[in-house]
């Protein structure tokens, strides 16, 4: 089951040196065999997922939870699982940095899994910090379960459990009889140190009793992080027990093959095409392996009789130089509610290969973006409640190396007409026929006298908020 790694392994430094990561908190492990969630998001180009699913996530938390994959845990749990992590907190362990996990959807991608002979399956868990361990705790979702609906603790029932476990290299082994289930289902692992009252938790999203075939042994996904520049060699390398070269498959990326979708559709076909020992693609009902134009459908198979690992390595044509990101603002300053035009097309790439953007708000509140892809977008900005520095992030890239730049604009506190507040700071206090807020509009607004006025502390879900709540009317005066 180990031999995936290797892959995913080298798809992820490809992903990861086209990007500049953010700091990674204390790290400690998660499962890689089959992969947890938050492991396939992090291998799913965290910048800009592919994956709908792992999408979600990011536009739930931001990237940080990619890059912090080892660390779902709660530092106080000391055995009480479900005291500290509530019904419909599970997948993020109650740790709001991961809450885009907790997303009811049918769609979080699934390992299919199948148990041995001996009706067992290997689960690996990768521990970048290794602790000891009290126990170890393996549950599954029940017949019932949907998917759409927030995990809770009754929605699943225990199959394996293990104690103290030894690290070998780098890993956690578990060797657990599979229970008897078929479907998609979520397994849910708990990892409770004896050295400490910390804890780490664990979602599996897997398809059980899933499609096999005797005579090819699914060793894990190819996924694609990055475009890949034409000129790029991508081989398939396959190994015996012994670690010897047994086959080795090279594809090289033309001109128009290098999209996130097409590379490996392409070099599935090259491998199924050439290789003796070596299939790429998705595993059908009548044990026919095709290649899908996809960035994360399709699986690496080898000859199960020939006991073969494998490995992925990409190779980018020599010289190329990463693109250069240049920002350009149609204001540097902007006072109160307002809008800057952001654009990226001064940016260039020495070779003259085509760029893709990406924006991001990295700091400042009540600050949107009309688009987070493009050349060019808006930055839109409520007004403040104190003056702020506003960055925006640019990242450039030409597939296969890319660059980011920032930008900061000046939001400052409107001081036109005068405000108490502005809506909803304050909310509890606000005097009536006195205060004077300003609403998300722009405009102020006046708390109406006795009795109206009364509407104006009322916060029932923003009905009377100014300007724009259902039943403004009734609580402000527009000024």
């Amino acid at each position: 089951m180990s031999h995936s790694l290797a892959l995913r392994s080298s798809l992820a430094l490809l992903a990861l040196a086209a990007v500049s990561l953010p700091q990674r908190s204390e790290a400690h492990g998660s499962m890689i065999v089959p992969e947890s969630r938050i492991y396939h998001c992090f291998l799913n180009n965290p910048e800009n997922p592919t994956d709908p699913a792992c999408r979600a996530l990011k536009e739930a938390g931001g990237t940080q939870a990619f890059y912090d994959w080892t660390g779902v845990n709660q530092a106080a749990a000391n055995g009480n699982h479900q005291a500290v992590v509530p019904d419909g907190k599970l997948c993020s362990g109650n740790n709001p940095t991961f809450r885009g996990l907790d997303l009811p959807r049918s769609d979080w991608y699934a390992t299919p899994i199948t148990a041995g002979a001996d009706g067992k399956f290997e689960f690996v868990f990768r521990a970048t910090a290794p602790h000891a361990s009290r126990d170890w705790i393996f549950y599954i979702t029940r017949n019932g379960w949907s998917p759409t609906q927030p995990l809770r603790w009754s929605d699943l029932f225990e199959f394996c459990r293990y104690g103290a476990v030894p690290l070998e290299d780098g890993k956690y082994r578990f060797r657990c009889t599979l229970p008897d289930v078929t479907g998609k289902r979520t397994i849910y692992a708990v990892w409770q140190r004896s050295d400490s009252q910390e804890a780490f938790y664990t979602c599996i999203d897997v398809e059980m009793g899933g499609t096999t075939n005797p005579t090819w042994t699914d060793e894990g996904a190819l996924t694609a992080q990055n475009a890949l520049p034409a000129g790029t060699t991508v081989t398939l390398r396959l190994f015996n027990a012994a670690g010897n070269d047994v086959e080795t498959v090279p594809f090289t990326v033309a001109a128009g093959q290098g999209g996130v979708t097409e590379w490996p559709y392409r070099f599935a076909l090259a491998v199924n095409a050439q290789s003796v020992n070596g299939r790429i693609g998705v595993l059908g009902a009548g044990g026919s392996i095709v290649p899908q134009q996809s960035a994360s459908a399709n699986r690496v198979y080898t000859l199960t009789s020939q006991n073969l690992n494998h490995q992925v390595d990409i190779r980018l044509p020599t010289g190329n130089q990463p693109p250069v990101a240049v920002i350009g603002a149609s204001a540097q300053t902007v006072t109160g509610a307002g809008s800057v035009t952001l654009s990226g097309s001064g940016s260039s790439d020495p070779e003259g290969q085509a760029l893709s953007y990406q924006w991001n708000v990295v700091a400042g509140s009540g600050a949107s973006l009309s688009s987070t892809t493009g050349a060019q977008t808006t930055l839109n900005l409520t007004a403040p409640a104190q003056d702020q520095t506003v960055t925006v992030r640019l990242t450039v890239s030409d597939g296969a190396a890319s660059h980011s730049s920032t930008v900061s604009i000046t939001h400052r506190k409107s001081t036109s007409g005068g405000y108490d507040y502005v809506y909803p700071a304050g909310l509890g206090s606000y005097i009536p026929g006195q205060t004077i807020v300003l609403g998300r509009d722009g405009n102020r607004y006046r708390c109406r006298p006795q009795p109206e006025g009364g509407w104006c502390n009322v916060n029932s879900a923003f009905h009377y908020a100014p300007g724009s709540g259902a039943n403004w009317q009734d609580a402000w005066t527009r000024l």
